[in-house]
């Protein structure tokens, strides 16, 4: 009435005062622009890979990458919209952001493949471990990929949304997701067919969700876990023959040691000078149960065999160090590793660090220490015993910590920046890992050699897995065996035997020589621990035996 009168008179009718109108970003438009992020930023290796698998870069091609892009973006968007209820969504979308771009930094920066192995071995993997993965690249990645748009989610007002609004946008969402997909599946199968079956590393790179399926995978296997501990090899019983010496046998379980770098199957570089001098037998064709720790060592120990093999079986069954050690041999397990991931449980166990050994700073204690520990803890001379020792050897990626400065091989890389080194720098350190490794087990076979009044002694020196050292821009290790390059599944294995016990076993160099180029795998050291001991056991397999097969050649 007012405006009228203003209008009758003349004058121009005042205003309302204006209110501010912006109440917020919808959470829904949120969702969908930290879900674009992930896909379009945090999964550079997949979308090169994908590009990587076609013929050529058609206008099909790319409407198919399109296409695969935007039902990722609606499947990541619709599993978040279900997880941000309420006021979770800030809280979600953060985790999501930053758990995002550490997984992409590894994917994208190592080649690394993420699946339950991989994110298993994240979580057993000690403060010293994760050390050298703490780079100033990695935060940098961090927090141009995770923490600044995190703080933007942090920042950002948002509308509320009532719980049926927030209903209808999940249906929405997973609606829009079905048919985009069925969609493009119908379009583009003849080309996302043969892509996702030729490369199945693709699912493994696809971040968020590797990640979140290795999490999976793993996570309820590790809670549910059976308490009552699976017998093994009950019936052990050892033949000893009276008058004869006891047999020290020492195991030397190496760490990332990969069969291409050691000169004694034919690397060029004299990576095994140390041991050429000692009267040692090279198995050069040894395959590992896996291509990460956390898989291979109870795997080696285990009867399972690589087939049958998992680690969730394996927690509860005993392993070959239970099967001798109730047969009366004399078991001790000494580690200079990150753990003997449950295989050494029940097993008498020290390090060199509580020995407080010269050799050990506040950061490391090098392999050579473990051969101190050996001769301050040898069993009784008329018992039979295994020792194991567990070495750093050449886990990665701070190779140049693992031996003494400078090593033989120069120029080297000292960083754990392993990528930013050149080709020849970084080799020059991973070869000076296993240079050393050679003088470490040359030392164990001097410390046995003095025993040799009083023992029979064998040494068997066999690495967990191997290591990829930039080979098709594939570095450390961890790839599904299926996957998997040779240069992390070809291990070394070396053999050393007293006369004493060559006499013993019935071998000698000439059929020994004879078996270097066989196949062997893991499996086949269950079994010779057993023929070694002369351990009696249903489960114990002569075909299996490596010093049985040996006395079977002829020569012997």
């Amino acid at each position: 009435m007012r405006q009228i009168l203003a209008r009758l008179r003349g004058r121009k009718p005042a205003r309302p005062p204006t209110k501010n109108t912006f109440e917020g970003v919808s959470q829904n438009v949120l969702v969908l622009l930290v879900a674009t992020w992930l896909v379009v930023v945090d999964n550079l290796s997949f979308w090169r890979g994908f590009a990587g698998a076609q013929d050529s870069f058609s206008p099909r091609f790319w409407g198919s990458a399109f296409a695969l892009a935007l039902v990722l973006v609606l499947v990541i968007a619709s599993v978040l919209r279900v997880l941000s209820v309420g006021r979770l969504i800030r809280p979600v979308l953060i985790v999501a952001l930053v758990a995002s771009a550490s997984t992409a930094h590894f994917v994208d920066g190592w080649g690394v493949l993420i699946d339950k192995a991989m994110i298993r071995n994240l979580l057993e993997t000690d403060w010293k471990e994760g050390q050298d993965l703490m780079t100033v690249p990695l935060f940098l990645d961090n927090f141009f990929r995770g923490i600044l748009p995190a703080m933007a989610v942090a920042l950002i007002p948002l509308r509320t949304l009532s719980p049926v609004h927030w209903a209808k946008a999940v249906v929405a969402f997973w609606s829009i997701a079905a048919v985009l997909f069925g969609s493009s599946f119908v379009a583009f199968n003849s080309i996302y067919a043969p892509t996702f079956r030729a490369h199945r590393e693709l699912r493994l790179q696809l971040v968020p969700s590797n990640a979140i399926n290795g999490a999976i995978g793993l996570l309820p296997k590790q809670a549910i876990r059976t308490p009552e501990l699976q017998k093994v090899g009950q019936d052990a019983t050892q033949s000893r023959v009276v008058g004869r010496k006891s047999l020290l046998t020492v195991l030397v379980v190496g760490e990332t040691a990969r069969a291409a770098n050691f000169s004694l199957g034919g690397y060029g570089k004299p990576t095994n000078a140390s041991l050429l001098h000692e009267n040692v037998t090279y198995l050069n064709n040894v395959i590992s149960c896996g291509t990460d720790t956390a898989t291979s060592l109870p795997c080696m120990f285990s009867n399972l065999g690589i087939g049958e093999f998992s680690v969730e079986k394996a927690r509860t069954r005993e392993n070959i160090l239970d099967v001798l050690s109730r047969a009366g041999v004399a078991v001790s397990w000494i580690d200079n590793n990150s753990g003997c991931k449950g295989v050494c449980e029940r097993i008498k166990t020290i390090t060199p660090r509580d020995l407080k050994l010269p050799g050990c700073n506040e950061e490391v204690c090098f392999d050579e220490t473990l051969v101190t520990s050996l001769e301050q803890n040898l069993p009784p001379p008329a018992t039979d015993a295994l020792v194991v020792l567990h070495l750093q050897g050449s886990h990665g990626p701070a190779y140049f910590k693992r031996y003494p400065q400078p090593g033989p091989f120069q120029p080297t890389c000292d960083t754990s920046r392993i990528q930013d080194c050149s080709s020849t720098a970084l080799l020059n350190t991973y070869d000076n890992t296993i240079e050393y490794t050679s003088r470490v087990l040359d030392s164990t076979i001097h410390a046995l050699k003095r025993l040799e009044d009083k023992r029979d002694v064998v040494m068997v020196y066999v690495s967990d897995h191997g290591e990829s050292l930039g080979e098709k821009g594939l570095f450390l290790h961890g790839m599904p065996m299926l996957l998997a390059p040779q240069e992390q599944y070809r291990v070394p294995m070396i053999l050393w035997l007293s006369h004493g016990a060559e006499q013993r076993l019935g071998v000698n160099r000439s059929c020994m020589s004879a078996i270097e180029n066989d196949p062997w795998t893991h499996d086949n050291l269950f079994h010779t621990l057993l023929g070694l001991k002369t351990v009696t056991t249903m489960e114990y397999k002569q075909s299996l035996d490596i010093f049985a097969l040996a006395r079977a050649k002829g020569g012997c």
